[in-house]
């Protein structure tokens, strides 16, 4: 005995049964209708085992179909090819590939949909993480206070410089104020002294 996979009419697998090990191939499954009798066909029996890896494997029966039809021209051949004299024979004939018969069922989107999203971090993974992300922020608020500190120096500095500026030119001013007012003492001396 061995296993055979029952299926739809859509070649979708439903079921499993035990088989003959004789038996190959798929073979309609009929059902008696209540009404008039009548045999309404609900699936098949596949005795062809499913390959691994599929989430919902789907029978192809045209490729079946379509591949022992081929293995049957391909046997025509060969009995052809042996009954020719040994010298007209040519080359035997190859033997045809066999595709999958049976194939994934699902969509890509269907499948995708089945996967497990990332999992969960564990709470020491995640107290890691929340660390890593404080470190972080940490470097990147000190990060800003040391530029906002560079950027006070700086305009300190150039406040600095501006007073130092500004003292300098009083001072010059002063000094002007001062040869001015002595210019105009002696103007005022020459004028008055002269007349």
């Amino acid at each position: 005995m061995k296993e055979a996979i029952i299926t739809d009419l859509d070649g979708l697998l439903a079921d499993v049964a035990l088989v003959d090990d004789s038996e190959t191939g798929y073979s309609p499954i009929y059902e008696t209708v209540a009404e008039g009798g009548d045999l309404e066909l609900i699936g098949y029996r596949v005795a062809v085992p499913v390959p691994a890896g599929l989430y919902r494997p789907r029978f192809d029966r045209e490729a079946y179909d379509e591949h022992q039809e081929a293995l049957s021209q391909y046997a025509a051949a060969v009995s052809a090819w042996e009954v020719l004299p040994v010298d007209e024979r040519g080359e035997l004939p190859e033997l045809p590939d066999a595709p999958a018969y049976w194939v994934e069922g699902l969509t890509q989107e269907e499948i995708d949909a089945l996967q497990p999203g990332p999992p969960e971090p564990s709470p020491a993974q995640r107290i890691e993480q929340l660390e890593v992300e404080s470190t972080s922020t940490m470097l990147a608020v000190a990060e800003v206070y040391e530029e906002q500190a560079a950027s006070a120096a700086a305009q300190e500095q150039q406040t600095v410089e501006t007073m130092l500026g500004l003292a300098e030119a009083y001072g010059v001013i002063m000094q002007q104020a001062e040869l001015i007012a002595e210019l105009a003492a002696r103007v005022a001396a020459l004028e008055g002294g002269g007349s």
